[in-house]
């Protein structure tokens, strides 16, 4: 007497194992879209990087030029362009110093790239106390 076999067998032309060259193709094409994202992200992410560096660095120049200003008697009433350099950025700082106003002056730092730039990085606003000389 024969062993039984399983009835389930499969009966046909049988299947090699593997990938078909159209499964292999798309599956490249998955991940070359999947790379090509993230390749796009990390680019983005570096470039914002520089800006929210370059933005604080101009930041910090506004703060020291208050800062002198608040150590020195104030200027007169009017507008000045200083050069205000942070770490590799050539930066120019533009004072706007107003009026006396019951003994407070209103102090306002824009901070841009360079002299002929209009594009302001950082604005700081105060008001400060003026002092009898």
């Amino acid at each position: 007497m024969r062993p039984h076999r399983l009835s389930h067998q499969r009966r046909g032309p049988r299947r090699p194992w593997g990938f078909t060259l159209i499964e292999v193709l798309i599956a490249l094409a998955i991940i070359s879209i999947a790379l090509a994202a993230f390749v796009r992200l990390t680019s983005q992410t570096a470039t914002n990087l520089g800006k929210v560096e370059q933005k604080s660095l101009a930041m910090l120049s506004a703060q020291n030029s208050l800062a002198e200003l608040q150590i020195d008697s104030l200027p007169s009433s009017g507008l000045r362009q200083v050069a205000c350099p942070q770490a590799d950025q050539p930066f120019v700082c533009r004072v706007q110093i107003g009026p006396s106003q019951e003994g407070m002056r209103t102090v306002a730092v824009d901070v841009y790239l360079g002299r002929d730039s209009d594009q302001r990085l950082a604005n700081l606003q105060s008001q400060l106390p003026e002092r009898r000389r």
